[in-house]
């Protein structure tokens, strides 16, 4: 049985949409006839990204996992209510900008250094590496750079394209990302990455394009056949964070307009929101609240028995961004309405599944047009299997094992 040492960041008890690909692969890869070990970051108190406890209950047993305390900015915490925390905090993050690509990046030597270990110790035959964080893809590059192992690494987001289009690094920065990502390609003899734009991308940036394989997103088919669907509940559903760059202003006019019309949905929200947006949700208005932070088990459970669920695409990402939520949506089966751009990846993946139709963010009328065909039972769903079934966990994972074993296969340096 060959063996796999996936380098993760995140892995549970983290929680939030980090954990949940990773986690979809090593669930399912002994079945695909892998050993898979996993490296990851052990949680801290201060931890940006939320825990999940209840997630430990679906990592299988003989998923071995090898956590690594790391020392980074987020391991303080960021609160005058803990001062030692924010001022060490603090004096990290005046290093902020030697932190490259991110501020875990003190953990790539740390990552690279057991991965090598490990390998020798368990004889690893091939070397997985997913980002964001993207150091966690310089451990990968690194360690099979000592190692002599193939490497297969996972794109989960673009590194360095976006940020060069908003201009958002210093030009030295920028160029010295681009290099680090080159390196990273040039190493792996795999190359995974989300959506259609974003493989043509990586293709056209990497020296071996023949190596780039698209692997989207998608849901596990056992997180919704365990649950029961329930009679609808009258909610409409938002799973994700709101901010501001999602550009919310439209959809909560339109919630109001919809409301003052006797609309009687009600509307919730489980995720991160940040101060900026916390005024959609004022104390003791009951058909719209947010919920906080919800376990893994509870979003879908909601999923489930929701009216409608809603999702949000970033304004200038939505061209090439599925969103990972968005295929979980898929996997609930219920109605969906996703407020982007109606020409893009996700909306027309969305539209040839049966399961909703895009309104763009902004479209106040068309919002609230949406809200009402759903209140008064006028749009059902009616699913494509076909459209669906490629997002299946167990799919796709066949589809990484093949990825992995092409790997193995390839001439060794």
């Amino acid at each position: 049985m060959p063996k796999v040492i996936c380098l993760s960041y995140h892995y549970p008890p983290f929680g939030g949409v980090a954990v949940q690909r990773i986690l979809r692969f090593t669930r399912y890869l002994r079945e695909q006839g892998f050993e898979c070990h996993v490296i990851c970051a052990e949680p801290v108190r201060a931890a940006s990204v939320p825990l999940d406890p209840e997630l430990l209950e679906e990592v299988p047993a003989h998923v071995r996992v090898h956590r690594l305390r790391t020392f980074e900015p987020e391991c303080f915490i960021n609160d005058w209510s803990h001062p030692w925390d924010k001022v060490r905090r603090n004096f990290l993050k005046m290093f902020a900008a030697m932190l490259i690509p991110d501020d875990q990046a003190m953990w790539i030597d740390q990552a690279a250094a057991a991965a090598v270990k490990l390998a020798g110790q368990i004889k690893a035959d091939v070397l997985f590496a997913t980002g964001p964080p993207f150091s966690t893809l310089l451990a990968g590059q690194r360690a099979a750079e000592i190692s002599k192992l193939p490497l297969v690494v996972d794109f989960r987001d673009d590194w360095t394209l976006l940020r060069r289009h908003l201009k958002s690094l210093p030009p030295a920065r920028q160029q010295r990302e681009e290099e680090l990502e080159q390196r990273v390609l040039r190493t792996a003899a795999g190359v995974m990455t989300v959506t259609p734009p974003l493989a043509d991308e990586m293709k056209a940036r990497s020296p071996h394009p023949e190596r780039v394989h698209l692997l989207p997103n998608g849901f596990d088919p056992e997180h919704f056949s365990q649950l029961n669907a329930e009679e609808p509940d009258g909610v409409v559903f938002s799973a994700g964070s709101l901010y501001a760059k999602r550009e919310p202003a439209g959809f909560f006019r339109a919630w109001d307009r919809f409301r003052e019309r006797g609309g009687s949905l009600r509307f919730e929200l489980a995720g991160p929101v940040t101060d900026d947006c916390r005024r959609y949700f004022p104390a003791g208005r009951a058909d719209c609240r947010w919920l906080g932070f919800l376990p893994h088990r509870e979003v879908r459970r909601r999923l489930l028995r929701a009216s409608l669920n809603l999702a949000w695409l970033d304004p200038y990402l939505s061209v090439q961004s599925y969103t990972g939520k968005l295929l979980e949506y898929l996997g609930a089966g219920r109605p969906v309405l996703m407020l982007g751009a109606p020409r893009s990846v996700a909306a027309e993946l969305l539209e040839k599944s049966g399961l909703g139709f895009t309104v763009p963010v902004d479209d106040v009328d068309g919002i609230v047009a949406a809200l009402e065909k759903i209140a008064r039972g006028d749009w059902r769903p009616h699913p494509d299997d076909s459209v669906i079934a490629p997002f299946n966990a167990r799919q796709q994972v066949a589809k990484l094992a093949a990825i992995l074993n092409e790997a193995i296969s390839l001439p060794r340096k």
